[in-house]
Order: C-alpha cells, then structure tokens, then sequence
C-alpha cells in the first residue's frame, strides 16, 4: 500500500460487541486499525525537525518541562489547559479495601458523609482533548476501507506484554483489561486472554482480584 492511499485512506475494523447474556441479538461496532507502530519521541523529534523551526534540543526540553510541571500544578487543585490540545486533570476514586480473605474491593457508601479523607485515593491523570482538536481529526477529508486485520501489524504476545508490564508496575499497582487495551489498541478479547494467560500456570505472573463489578490484575507477589 503506497503512502498516499496509508495518509488518506482510514482503516477499520469490525467487532462483534459482547452480549450480557447469549439471548441478546448479535450487535457490532468498528475501530480504527493502526499500521502497528506508534510514533515514538524520537521520531517526533526527527520529524519537527525536518519539518518545523522545532529542534531536538527545545523539543526534549519542553516534553520534560511539562513532564515535570503538570503533574504538580495537578497536586495544587489546578488543571492544566493547553490551547488547541487540551486539559489534563487529576482523577480521583475510593481507595479499595481488603477483605479477611485478602481480596481486594472497592467499598460502597450510601451516605456521602460516610466517605472520609482516608476513603480517597489519586487515580491517575486524566486528559480531555479540546473541542477544536478533536474537530480537526473529525472534519478530516478521507475514504474509509475495511481492513483486512484488525488491531496493531504485529501482534501482542504473552513475552512481549510481560516485559512491558514488568515496566508499568513500576508506577501502577494494577491494570484491567480496559487499560491494556487502550495502551496497546488491541480487542478487549485479546487483552482479556492475554491477561488469563499471565494469571493461570504453575508460576503465574499476575493474579486477578474483582474491585466492584471490574477485575483487575495485579503482580502474583504483590501484598
């Protein structure tokens, strides 16, 4: 496929879309597929550029100056708007407890003056892209084309998704089926068999703990 037809032609896939029971009648959606590599900093760089009056140097120094300054401006009740990109916001749960059997869950409050400081716990951040960017991707002339594979060119394996996790643990104390499929744009289908995969086995690297009506999956020796 040459260049022309991969920067204007979309690419997408089609699902079925998971029943909650069998009864229900088959319903489906579609999801863009990518080429299978992001574009890494790097190559960001490289391209600004080539491309822009952006060198390496000023581009590396912004990426570590936000790096650094949003999350704290997040920790000072603060959100962070980017003109044209978007907001980042700091998002907020309940902490999780741990039963007498040891598993995990998320507890429920039917008053909110039940619910404490110490029922509260950062989640992360999160990003909200504005309405302008989001219009410029929407508005974008192109033709759709089925794809003849879905998700990324090369395929997430077992190998590959424990060293990455052995990475994201570093920062994240679980992740669910959800977060992987979304950091990997692979099918819930094929996050949730990879995730069982690294859970079952004499030597598993992962366990699996429901929180509510989720599950999530933490390393096997994590308290």
């Amino acid at each position: 496929m040459n260049d022309m037809k991969k920067n204007h032609t979309l690419l997408y896939s089609v699902y079925e879309t998971p029943r909650r029971n069998p009864e229900e009648e088959p319903s489906f959606h579609v999801r863009p597929v990518t080429y299978g590599a992001q574009m890494t900093d790097s190559e960001l760089k490289n391209y600004l550029q080539q491309n822009t009056r952006i060198n390496t140097s000023q581009f590396t120094g912004m990426i570590e100056a936000l790096r650094e300054e949003i999350p704290q401006q997040l920790l000072l009740n603060r959100s962070v708007h980017i003109e044209g990109i978007g907001t980042f916001y700091l998002r907020m749960g309940l902490r999780p407890r741990t039963d007498d059997d040891g598993h995990r869950y998320l507890p429920t409050f039917h008053s909110a003056d039940d619910i404490t400081a110490a029922d509260v716990m950062v989640e992360g951040i999160g990003f909200r892209a504005d309405p302008t960017w989001n219009r410029r991707v929407q508005q974008a002339p192109g033709a759709f084309e089925k794809a003849p594979y879905a998700g990324h060119g090369v395929p997430l394996t077992a190998d590959t998704l424990k060293v990455w996790l052995t990475d994201y643990f570093r920062d994240h104390r679980h992740i669910t089926v959800r977060e992987l499929k979304l950091a990997h744009d692979c099918t819930f289908y094929q996050a949730r068999k990879l995730l069982e995969k690294l859970s079952s086995g004499d030597h598993p690297m992962l366990r699996r703990e429901r929180v509510a009506t989720t599950y999530v999956y933490l390393p096997a020796d994590s308290p």
